[in-house]
């Protein structure tokens, strides 16, 4: 059986019946672009071939596959073969299809019922782990803890993530019947998918005047809409804040960064280093909070989550709580290619502002509490790790 930490290294967060590139940990950090591309690099990381003998040779194994090999070549899929000889599950080959999806995912806007999935932690099934409000789901009745029991009449059961995620999917307007298994009652539900927008951003007044923010992704635009949410709570007199961004698999970093400056008036956001290279600061200048912070996480917080999460902790900005984020120190950049294709790259590795690693080690959180269910998260009574969350805040306890 594997462990849940090994379930999400297959698929972090399935955003709205979505397999998205946050389940893969992307972050992108356009400002760095520059410094990138005139960087040297290295005599131990240069490739063993020159470019004109791999050109030569690719061709060669082109031309041997598509005469002699004993089926039909797919071409695309050699492609992706190359890129991945890298084994790094990080760096990858999108086809065009793959890259519209990816550009889309990263836009906060997509095509789906509204819901986060993963799979059961004996991968004999997939969950429901989140519904968004107003979406298709929501509408439909679908809860947390719900298990997919069918897709169109066919069994879903013992199908990976990728399989169901695909089979729920579908063009705006069309529908999908699923077979739901709620405790063991078997429930029935047609669902119409339409264009959603993502609200990563959600909030409420929780306690005693604590203000509760979820964000469940570092998509694009989620730093201003985090601001103009903290921005009315703080005209409400809040006596403190706690910032939700458990199963948050990632995304941009420069909105992760401007997130930070609510919170860093100056200080080290993270550590970056290239193939063989010195750490490189990079800084975060802004303002600071009079109430005490607490953030929320758990082992699929991920990638910018963990840079957020770090940074604050060891800025002395607040208070971690949940339990160890999933370990995705590495950053990567998107290029476009010919024809359609898009190629992710892993590009640098990151360390937190006091310079620890965070690549499959995580980030472990200031108070360790365990895991509620599915159903429970976000609710009070029941989420156990909101409920300490809210306490400590509530306390006035910094760090």
């Amino acid at each position: 059986m594997l462990s849940k930490r090994s379930l999400a290294l297959r698929a972090v967060v399935a955003l709205l019946v979505v397999v998205t590139a946050f389940g893969a940990g992307f972050v992108a950090y356009p400002y760095l672009a520059p410094r990138l591309r005139s960087s040297p690099r290295p005599a131990s990381v240069e490739p063993t071939l020159d470019r004109d003998t791999y050109l030569k040779l690719s061709g060669s194994i082109y031309d041997t596959l598509s005469q002699q090999y004993y089926q039909k070549v797919d071409a695309s899929k050699l492609l992706k073969g190359a890129v991945a000889g890298l084994g790094d599950p990080y760096t990858v080959l999108f086809t065009p299809a793959e890259a519209a999806d990816f550009r889309e995912e990263l836009s906060g806007e997509y095509v789906g019922i509204g819901v986060v999935i993963t799979a059961t932690s004996d991968e004999s099934a997939i969950q429901i782990v989140r519904v968004f409000s107003g979406t298709p789901a929501e509408k439909a009745g679908l809860k947390p803890g719900d298990i997919i029991d069918s897709i169109d009449g066919t069994s879903a059961r013992h199908l990976d993530l990728d399989t169901v995620s695909a089979r729920v999917k579908g063009k705006a307007g069309t529908s999908v019947q699923l077979r739901i298994d709620r405790n063991g009652t078997m429930h029935d539900y047609t669902i119409t998918r339409q264009n959603v927008e993502l609200p990563v951003v959600e909030s409420r007044i929780i306690g005693n005047k604590i203000a509760y923010i979820s964000v469940s992704s570092f998509s694009s635009g989620v730093a201003a809409k985090f601001s103009q949410t903290l921005e009315k709570l703080e005209q409400q007199k809040i006596r403190g804040l706690v910032i939700d961004i458990r199963d948050n698999g990632g995304g941009y970093l420069n909105e992760c960064l401007d997130m930070l400056s609510n919170f860093i008036p100056r200080g080290t956001a993270l550590w970056t280093k290239e193939a063989g290279g010195q750490l490189r600061p990079v800084t975060v200048t802004g303002k600071s909070v009079a109430f005490p912070v607490v953030v929320l996480v758990n082992e699929n917080s991920a990638s910018a989550s963990e840079i957020f999460a770090a940074a604050l902790k060891e800025n002395k900005a607040a208070v971690i709580v949940g339990v160890t984020t999933f370990g995705k120190g590495l950053i990567q950049r998107s290029w476009d290619l010919a024809d359609g294709y898009e190629l992710k790259v892993t590009v640098q590795e990151y360390y937190t502002p006091d310079k620890n690693a965070i690549q499959k080690k995580g980030l472990p959180p200031d108070v360790v509490v365990a895991d509620p269910s599915p159903a429970s998260i976000g609710i009070l009574p029941g989420d156990g790790q909101l409920e300490r969350a809210v306490q400590i805040a509530e306390t006035g306890v910094r760090p």
